[in-house]
């Protein structure tokens, strides 16, 4: 190797391990300007070369395809597959609803027509294999269709309720919900179960059965399983404590009706067999101001839903995704809850407005029922959870084992507990009122006869 070569390789190593960039602008510093034209050409060529026969083998011009506008078709198929399920779910649901009423009318007390949707369509989907067509309409009825159903159940809640239930009712309400909201979830994640399942649980025993294992599931992103395994513990102990619960709270609270209506309001689940429970002990011992007292009670602890479902899907999403299990969770509330309860302050509103005197508060209320009860609850609602009864399968309920059943028990021994302690507080104030009243009545009639003599 000559020695002008030899330092020119020296010269390179030096600068590569020097770290010198050498760009390709710095190369080319010292070309000729024809070489720089050549070079210019020649890729213009190659470029253009390249293009055409990409265009060509797309079978297209040499300007770039234009991007296809968007259209409703594929929103419009949508629809059109989801309908078959939907009509199907809907036909389910008034099937159950009128299955309720034969019951009803055979045994002489009412029964909910949503917890017979979910079981009717259960045996449909169990006895026979559905269609793969049905399958759109039923994911629309469990997702759309039960937020919709939600949001409208909103407006069958309001605050003037609360005013006008009793001072009695509001904190015994609230002693009997948060007991049950607090401790389910807890006695559940003992037990094992998952915690969407216990905030199930918790939800179904302590506010409104159905209604708010429906509203909540949602929001927690639950699985058809556990809104079935939830529905089925409403049902059962439910349906227990309203055949139960009557006779108890006579022998416990007779002497007093507003006690004995204040317990039948916050021991048995669902509203339906709250007002069962209710009619049972009117008819058995002839009492209307229990079965008032009874239904008044359900109301005010139905409006706890407003504040309650928010409330647990934000402990579950905390619960779920902790920092300690390295993801950190978001805590927003679903949209749809924001909705129920923007709903529950416009009924609000609405009733304080109207109740002012103004005219038209009749057509107003029967509005708003027609809304939350109708469509929300008896339409929508009542669709979704026979979808639900649909979508589940024996072999889907076979796996869970008797923990979840056993979890609804003592959260129905929790909830119902509380509510009893609270009944026999309003039992012995309500006796102590009594006999100082009647003691104070003695001692007027006594002077009033000293007086006269």
């Amino acid at each position: 190797m000559s020695p002008w070569r030899a330092a020119g390789a020296l010269f390179a190593r030096a600068a590569t391990r020097g770290g010198v960039a050498t760009s390709a602008r710095a190369r080319g510093a010292d070309r000729a300007p024809w070489m720089h034209a050549a070079e210019a050409r020649t890729r213009g060529r190659a470029s253009g070369w390249t293009t055409a026969n990409t265009c060509f083998k797309r079978g297209a011009s040499s300007n770039p395809p234009a991007k296809a506008p968007p259209s409703d078709v594929g929103a419009a198929s949508d629809v059109v597959a989801a309908l078959p399920g939907l009509g199907l779910a809907l036909a389910v649901s008034q099937a159950g609803f009128a299955l309720a009423d034969g019951i009803s009318a055979a045994v002489g007390a009412p029964v909910a027509g949503v917890p017979c949707a979910v079981l009717l369509g259960a045996g449909i989907n169990n006895a026979v294999t559905l269609p793969k067509w049905v399958r759109p309409g039923l994911r629309t009825a469990t997702g759309t269709v039960l937020r919709v159903g939600i949001v409208c159940v909103g407006a069958k809640l309001s605050a003037s309720d609360v005013v006008s239930a009793g001072a009695y009712c509001v904190p015994a309400a609230a002693a009997s919900v948060g007991a049950g909201l607090v401790l389910i979830p807890r006695v559940a994640a003992a037990a094992g179960l998952t915690p969407r399942l216990g905030s199930l649980l918790a939800a179904g025993t302590s506010i409104c059965g159905v209604t708010a294992v429906s509203a909540l599931a949602p929001a927690i992103a639950a699985t058809q399983t556990e809104v079935a395994c939830a529905v089925a513990n409403v049902v059962l102990w439910g349906s227990l404590a309203m055949l139960v619960v009557p006779h108890a709270a006579h022998f416990l609270l007779g002497e007093c009706p507003d006690a004995a209506g204040l317990w039948l309001g916050l021991a048995v689940h669902d509203t339906a067999q709250v007002m069962g429970a209710g009619l049972t002990y009117k008819q058995l011992f002839d009492d209307e101001r229990a079965f008032n007292a009874a239904a008044v009670t359900k109301l005010t602890r139905n409006l706890a839903l407003a504040a309650a479902i928010p409330a647990l899907a934000v402990a579950h999403e905390k619960t779920v995704r902790s920092p300690a299990r390295g993801v950190r969770g978001s805590g927003r509330v679903p949209g749809f809850l924001v909705a129920f309860v923007g709903m529950a302050l416009a009924r609000s509103c609405g009733d304080a407005y109207y109740g002012g005197g103004v005219g038209g508060g009749e057509a107003w209320r029967k509005g708003v029922n027609a809304l939350g009860d109708g469509f929300g609850a008896k339409a929508c609602l009542a669709t979704a959870l026979a979808a639900v009864g649909l979508n589940t399968g024996a072999s889907s309920l076979v796996g869970v084992g008797v923990a979840p059943f056993a979890v609804g028990a003592v959260g129905s021994a929790i909830v119902g507990g509380v509510g009893l302690v609270s009944a026999l507080t309003l039992s012995e104030l309500v006796r102590r009122s009594t006999t100082t009243a009647a003691a104070a009545g003695g001692e007027s009639g006594d002077e009033n006869r000293r007086d006269a003599r």
